[in-house]
């Protein structure tokens, strides 16, 4: 079946890499080839009948091949902070499997998260989601939590493969992902529409500003939904015994030193503002030590701990949204989008609900990162075609975004699967449940909470 499948996907790359050989010799730039190697690659992701990372070079070679776009866009994933994150997360969770010390903060987790299976499910979500306003990157925060939520499931009895397992890392990680899209900081999208409202002089929202406007719905309201469909998602898994009572053992030297450096990381990442450094780069200085011989946080050949595949992967997502705006996809885009959106000019709520619908439409085809990409440049048109504020055209993007149908759409979600934390059928369950519940329950509560602000 397998071979099947690669046969069958191998028919339409074919065609595109000679599209792209044609239009190499001819020197000439379609608009045409690149909208369907973005599409192909697209739903090569969104299917995965071949790895996300292959997906990601056959991205890379038709964009070369056909002269799409220069190397320095549809490679510039590679330059971005988004793959360094996921390569200093890897290094750091390599770290933390290696010393044990994710079994020990795994047993430190497992003394709060026992007892009924609901209520386990509802402890580590709020856990995960506490995280995002400690740690700013959410790859970051995936790379932290897998390991441990792994170390405790495996405590608490639930072995990898079965279905109370998947539901502690679903709870986890989907709880630090998707409450925090309600944090201006925590997650890659917001920080892409926060960069992109300063360059473009539209204005950017304060941390309390944007926190009052989206946490009490996307993250409040959004973390209690994600808790409820889980709980009834795995109904059937049986209560979490209470861990045993006998005294950990002494840290290691290893614990120790790891224990200092993810302290002094999570300490700079919360005063970046301070220090200017990226989150980014603090992850790299981290990765750094943990690679550094002698100092014991990862074995003798430390590299063969580190996968790959996710960071060609990220490096393909950013690259795909820079091809995008790079060749004008997104301004044809643009056009058509405001064409659509103007019929519901005069009215502020269906234009607002409409517009959080083009941002959550566009998340399939281009990611959550590329929806700000995509849409923030063109906020002044979509305000005159709907007669709202720019910025509450800006801020609908969140609404939209941050509904998402698959874990692809979101970086740290597919690195997630990818790295085997995530089953990838319940993620997927999951995330498009979590998805259609949210349009049907939470953008109404959220226009109702934008009315009460005076938003709308």
């Amino acid at each position: 079946m397998a071979a099947w499948k690669s046969a069958v996907v191998a028919v339409p790359v074919i065609a595109l890499a000679i599209a792209a050989a044609v239009q190499h010799a001819g020197g000439g730039h379609s608009l045409w080839l690149a909208f369907f190697v973005v599409l192909a690659t697209v739903l090569m992701w969104a299917t995965r009948v071949v790895p996300e990372y292959l997906a990601a070079f056959v991205f890379f070679v038709i964009c070369a091949i056909g002269l799409v776009a220069p190397a320095s866009v549809f490679l510039s994933g590679f330059t971005g902070p988004a793959a360094w994150l996921v390569f200093s997360g890897s290094v750091i969770g390599a770290s933390l499997g290696h010393t044990g010390l994710a079994d020990r903060l795994g047993a430190r987790l497992a003394a709060i998260a026992n007892g009924s299976f609901r209520a386990v499910i509802a402890r580590v979500a709020v856990f995960g989601t506490a995280l995002a306003f400690l740690m700013p990157s959410g790859m970051g925060r995936i790379f932290l939590l897998a390991p441990l939520l792994a170390a405790f499931a495996q405590r608490a009895g639930l072995p990898k493969g079965s279905r109370g397992r998947a539901g502690v890392m679903l709870a986890g990680l989907y709880g630090t992902f998707f409450p925090a899209m309600g944090i201006l900081p925590a997650n890659v999208p917001n920080n892409v529409l926060a960069g992109l409202l300063e360059t473009t002089g539209l204005g950017v929202p304060s941390f309390s500003e944007y926190l009052l406007l989206h946490f009490p719905v996307i993250g409040i309201a959004k973390l209690a939904l994600l808790i409820g469909l889980l709980t009834v998602m795995f109904r059937d898994v049986a209560p979490v015994p209470a861990p045993e009572t006998e005294p950990p053992p002494p840290m290691t030297t290893g614990e120790k030193r790891l224990t200092a450096l993810l302290v002094a990381t999570i300490g700079l990442w919360l005063t970046d503002s301070l220090h200017g450094v990226s989150a980014t780069w603090v992850g790299m200085a981290a990765a750094v030590v943990c690679l550094w011989p002698g100092t014991g946080l990862l074995p003798a050949n430390p590299m063969k701990s580190v996968a790959f595949e996710p960071i060609v992967y990220v490096a393909g997502v950013v690259g795909l949204g820079a091809v995008v705006g790079h060749t004008g996809l997104g301004t044809r885009l643009g056009e058509l989008l405001a064409g659509v959106i103007a019929p519901l000019a005069g009215n502020a709520v269906a234009s607002y609900v409409g517009l959080a619908a083009i941002a959550a439409g566009l998340g399939p085809l281009v990611t959550a990162v590329g929806v700000p990409a995509i849409l923030t440049p063109i906020a002044p048109v979509l305000a005159t075609a709907t007669g709202l504020p720019i910025a509450t055209v800006t801020m609908s993007q969140v609404l939209g975004f941050s509904t998402i149908f698959l874990p692809y759409q979101a970086p740290p979600l597919a690195v997630a699967v990818q790295i085997g934390a995530l089953p990838v059928r319940e993620a997927v369950r999951a995330c498009l449940a979590l998805a259609l519940l949210t349009i049907l329950l939470l953008w109404p509560l959220d226009v109702l909470w934008w009315m009460l602000l005076g938003r709308l």
